[in-house]
């Protein structure tokens, strides 16, 4: 059977299928286009075009959904833009990356990288929280006036921080998708250019050294052992919230006198010695929870703790002082600057990155440095814990 003819609908219709491998033909009307015939008994549409150096090979669809006379026209259609430099099968490619839904994108974005299970969780429901309408919109369907129009609903509904947040993951979301060529532009550029990002008022609060005294004596009265070393944890070593509720027992070494935080905000370890000062309140803590996992471990001990709400507001209301965890983080970088430890010592103690600082690099600090540092400002903590009142009697 000849192999070049006119196709017709009955004569693609009538063409034999192969015993094993695929058969193609050659319309006459339409030079380039191919019916690709299989063993398999599947006949399919393609145009073949030889580019100079490779053959290129555009697929229009099956005999079974594309009629001859459509497969002609769309033959011409891609020869003429093959003709004039524009590759079908990158365009194809690209309108089929450009119709990815925008949930897709952030998923596509996190199977990429080696992230926190919390981080992947924080990133899924800020997404949900500002635009689940619009989690199954294809990504280039989302223009700037909707992120604008967005963005102002969320400032008014939910707050300028929750904006700020939400659009931090959605830009994050439409960066990758314009890398990996779904978008030309992420329309989220818009709030910058217009400076439209809520300014974020960088929180300040400390307790105060005059009343250190009163809100340390709060603490030590507590008969709650595990908020009482949550929070002189918290003050004496600076480290975060997140990581004190997550501590385990094995990443404590008693007999070293040290405590090791894995995989932390900046994807580091972090080893800080334990000062003298809360030894003892570590070692009764560990009576009582050290057969479980975690150092903190909940009224359900496979879990550990929540943020001890309760005796933190006992002791606000004992003590007079407001505050958070995360201000106890605070009044431990501040007492460092006050006992005058260095800034690189600073970072160290607070595992803050120094890699941007040339210099920094390559100071590696070493235990018992470490230790003096952490104990300095431990002393100067009691120091001012157990000041007396300078008040003098006087007699009758």
């Amino acid at each position: 059977m000849d192999r070049k003819f006119q196709f017709t609908q009955a004569r693609i219709k009538e063409l034999p299928i192969p015993e094993k491998g695929r058969v193609d033909y050659y319309d006459l009307k339409v030079p380039k286009l191919t019916c690709r015939v299989s063993s398999t008994g599947n006949k399919s549409f393609v145009v073949l075009k030889w580019n100079g150096s490779t053959m290129q090979r555009v697929t229009i669809g099956k005999f079974t959904d594309v009629a001859v006379i459509e497969a002609q026209k769309k033959a011409q259609s891609i020869l003429s833009s093959i003709n004039s430099g524009i590759d079908p099968i990158a365009e194809k490619r690209k309108k089929d990356l450009s119709e990815t839904k925008l949930v897709d994108v952030l998923e596509k974005y996190l199977a990429g990288r080696d992230l926190k299970s919390s981080t992947v969780k924080d990133y899924r429901y800020k997404l949900k929280l500002g635009f689940s309408d619009w989690l199954k919109l294809p990504v280039a369907g989302i223009a700037e006036d909707m992120v604008l129009k967005r963005q102002q609903q969320i400032s008014q509904q939910k707050g300028k921080t929750t904006a700020n947040t939400t659009m931090r993951v959605l830009r994050l979301t439409l960066n990758y998708a314009q890398a990996v060529g779904m978008i030309g532009s992420n329309p989220t550029s818009i709030l910058s250019k217009a400076r439209l990002w809520h300014k974020n008022n960088r929180k300040d609060r400390v307790i105060p050294s005059q009343q250190l005294k009163a809100w340390h004596e709060a603490v030590e009265a507590m008969s709650n052992q595990r908020a009482k070393v949550y929070l002189l944890m918290a003050l004496y070593m600076g480290f975060r919230s997140s990581e004190l509720l997550t501590l385990e027992w094995s990443h404590v070494d008693m007999r070293s006198k040290t405590i090791t935080l894995y995989d932390t905000k900046n994807g580091t370890n972090h080893t800080l010695p334990i000062p003298k000062l809360i030894l003892p309140d570590i070692k009764t803590l560990k009576d009582q929870t050290g057969k479980y996992k975690w150092v903190f471990a909940g009224d359900k001990p496979d879990r550990p703790m929540a943020v001890p709400a309760k005796p933190m507001k006992a002791v606000t209301k004992a003590s007079g002082v407001e505050f958070s965890p995360h201000d106890c983080r605070r009044t431990f970088a501040t007492i460092a600057e006050a006992v005058n430890l260095p800034l690189t010592m600073i970072k160290r103690l607070m595992n803050h990155t120094t890699t941007n600082d040339v210099t920094g690099g390559y100071i590696v600090t070493e235990e018992e440095t470490l230790r003096q540092a952490v104990n300095k400002v431990a002393d100067y903590i009691q120091a001012r814990v157990t000041k007396k009142d300078n008040v003098i009697k006087l007699r009758r």
